[in-house]
């Protein structure tokens, strides 16, 4: 018996049951619980930086419609194509055309089927020359697209 004494007697004294309670305590920090006190401190300076960075848009108070815009693949085959080059000449079918003859033609391409007219205008061409052949355009085609080139 008394063996057994000095022999629990020095286990306590040097430092055992320490190293128990350390080994039990990183075990019970394991048990699934996590601080998150340093993640709630990052989501609060990311908020603060973005509402601090943020731009706000005005509304500008009117109701808008804006046009729909078709893509190459949704346009038909068959349309009515026009054309405005540099020196401000409209061509249809590789002929030089009037403004005057505008309705003319559109309304002898559609006849009876619902095409739409496509116009490709050369960027230094001028604008007015544009506004008024699509205005010729509206008085007779069910829609009038303005061609322009892919974003890449």
């Amino acid at each position: 018996q008394s063996i057994g004494k000095s022999f629990v007697t020095p286990t306590l004294t040097c430092g055992f049951p320490s190293m128990k309670l350390r080994s039990r305590t990183a075990v019970e920090a394991e048990d699934g619980s996590l601080n998150v006190s340093p993640f709630i401190d990052v989501v609060f300076i990311l908020l603060i930086f973005f509402i601090v960075s943020a731009t706000f848009v005005t509304l500008p108070g009117a109701e808008i419609i804006r046009p729909r815009v078709e893509k190459e693949s949704s346009l038909q085959k068959n349309s009515v194509l026009f054309a405005i080059s540099s020196k401000d000449q409209i061509f249809h079918a590789g002929e030089v055309v009037e403004l005057s003859e505008i309705s003319q033609l559109i309304s002898q391409a559609v006849k009876d089927k619902q095409k739409p007219v496509i116009i490709q205008v050369d960027q230094s061409a001028d604008a007015t020359i544009l506004a008024k052949l699509v205005s010729e355009a509206k008085k007779v085609a069910p829609s009038v697209s303005l061609a322009t080139l892919k974003n890449r």
